[in-house]
C-alpha cells in the first residue's frame, strides 16, 4: 500500500511498497516528478474505491440522478422520535438554532472519538463544525459585508444558496455546517414561490447540498435526521409556517447522502453522476466545507485533494474548520497548507494548470486549549 509521508523523506537504496525504484544519489525524482507519482496514486485510489461510495438520497434509499423524484408514499420523515440538543449560531438576524440528534449507536459514547479505518468520529459533533457554523452565519447575516478580504466568500456562499448553487461538505458526521446551507437554501427558495404556483420550484435548476462521510452508518444515524430536523418547521418571512409537503420535497431534491471513500465519491462525481448543478459545472462545485477532516497526514492530503479536483476554478471556495495541531496522529493547520502546496508542485495534467491559495480568516485562541483555525482555500489558475 502506498503510504503518505510528510515528512522529509530518507531515500534508501531498493523499493518502496508499490516497486517505484528509489536511491539516494541526487538523480532523485524532481519534485514534480514526485507529486506527479501522488495525484496518480490519487487518481488509482479514487477508480478502485468508487464501488466502495454509495450515494443515497434523504429517504436512506439509492440515489438515482434519473429517477431522484419525491414519492409521499415512501417519503415521510418522523421527527418525533429523534432526542436532539441545540447549537446558537449567534445570530444577529434571529437565525434558528441548528439542531442535531443523539444517535442511538454503539460507537456514539464520548471515549469513542477513533478507529482507524473503521470509525472516523463522525457521530460527536465537533467544536471546528461550530466554529464553521457561526462563520458562515456571519456570512449569511451579511455582519462580514464590509471585511474586503471575504468578498470571495460572500460570493460563493450566496452562489451556493441560488438555484443551480452546490455545495460538498467533507467528512460531515453531523452535517451541521452542510445543514445550514440547505436549510437558508430551502428557505429562500419556498419564500420565493409565488402562493398561486406551488410546482413553480420545479422550473428553477435547484441547488444541492451533497454530504459525505466514510461511514455510512454516520450519515443513516446523524446526517439524514440532522437534515430532516433542521429544515422542519421553517417560517415564512412574514412569520407563516411554511407548507411541509414542499419542505420535503425539495429536501428530498436538493440533498445527496454519500457513505464510504472519498476517493470513491470523487470518480463518482467526476463521472457526472451527480445531478446538472454540479456536472454541467466540470464536476466542481461552488462552496466545499469541511471541519476536522485534518487531523492525519492523509487525511491532510485527501482533503487538499478534493479541493483542487473539485472547487470551481477561480469562483469556488473551500472553509476547512480544523485544530492548530492533532497531537498524537500528525494533522493540523501547518500539515494542510503544505498538503495543499506540495499537491500544486506537480506536471500532470489537469492539475499542473492549477493552484491551491489558502489563508487563515479566523482563530480561536482561549489560552488554555489547543488553537482553532479556519481557513479559506481558493483553487486558482496559475
Amino acid at each position: 500500500m502506498f503510504k503518505f509521508d510528510f515528512a522529509a523523506e530518507s531515500v534508501v537504496e531498493g523499493k518502496d511498497d508499490d516497486g517505484i525504484a528509489t536511491n539516494n544519489s541526487n538523480d532523485n525524482k524532481t519534485t514534480s516528478d514526485a507529486n506527479d507519482i501522488i495525484i496518480t496514486k490519487l487518481l488509482d485510489r479514487s477508480i478502485q474505491n468508487a464501488s466502495k461510495c454509495i450515494l443515497l438520497n434523504a429517504s436512506s434509499k439509492v440515489f438515482n440522478t434519473n429517477t431522484n423524484t419525491i414519492n409521499n408514499e415512501e417519503f415521510k420523515p418522523n421527527l418525533q422520535f429523534h432526542e436532539h440538543k441545540s447549537i446558537d449560531l449567534k445570530s444577529t438576524n434571529n437565525m434558528d438554532n441548528l439542531r442535531y440528534v443523539i444517535p442511538k449507536h454503539k460507537l456514539s459514547d464520548d471515549t469513542t472519538d477513533l478507529i482507524s479505518g473503521v470509525y472516523e468520529g463522525g457521530l460527536k459533533v465537533w467544536e471546528c463544525s461550530i466554529d464553521l457554523c457561526r462563520f458562515l452565519t456571519q456570512i449569511i447575516d451579511g455582519n462580514l459585508m464590509g471585511e474586503p478580504d471575504l468578498d470571495a466568500v460572500h460570493k460563493a456562499v450566496n452562489r451556493s444558496l441560488q438555484p443551480g448553487g452546490s455545495t460538498m461538505e467533507l467528512g460531515c458526521g453531523h452535517g451541521l455546517p452542510g445543514c445550514l446551507i440547505l436549510r437558508e437554501n430551502i428557505r429562500r427558495s419556498l419564500n420565493n414561490i409565488n402562493n398561486n404556483d406551488k410546482n413553480q420550484q420545479h422550473k428553477d435548476n435547484s441547488s444541492i447540498v451533497l454530504f459525505a462521510d466514510f461511514n455510512d452508518f454516520v450519515i443513516h444515524d446523524a446526517t439524514i435526521p440532522n437534515a430532516q430536523v433542521n429544515v422542519s418547521g421553517l417560517m415564512s418571512n412574514n412569520g407563516v409556517a411554511l407548507d411541509e409537503c414542499l419542505i420535503a420535497q425539495a429536501l428530498f431534491e436538493r440533498t445527496i447522502f454519500a457513505g464510504g471513500d472519498w476517493m470513491g465519491l470523487s470518480h463518482k462525481i467526476s463521472n457526472g453522476n451527480l445531478p446538472p448543478s454540479i456536472s454541467d459545472n466540470d464536476n466542481r462545485f461552488d462552496l466545499i466545507l469541511a471541519s476536522e477532516t485534518t487531523y492525519t497526514p492523509e487525511s491532510c492530503r485527501d482533503t487538499a485533494f478534493l479541493m483542487l479536483r473539485h472547487l470551481k476554478v477561480d469562483v469556488g471556495v473551500g472553509l476547512v474548520a480544523t485544530k492548530r495541531f492533532y497531537f498524537g496522529v500528525g494533522g493540523g493547520s501547518d500539515l494542510f497548507i503544505e498538503a495543499c502546496e506540495k499537491l500544486c508542485l506537480t506536471d500532470e495534467p489537469p492539475y499542473s494548470t492549477l493552484r491551491l491559495y489558502v489563508r487563515t480568516v479566523q482563530s480561536f485562541d482561549t489560552g488554555n486549549a489547543n488553537i482553532r483555525d479556519l481557513l479559506e482555500v481558493r483553487c486558482q489558475r496559475r
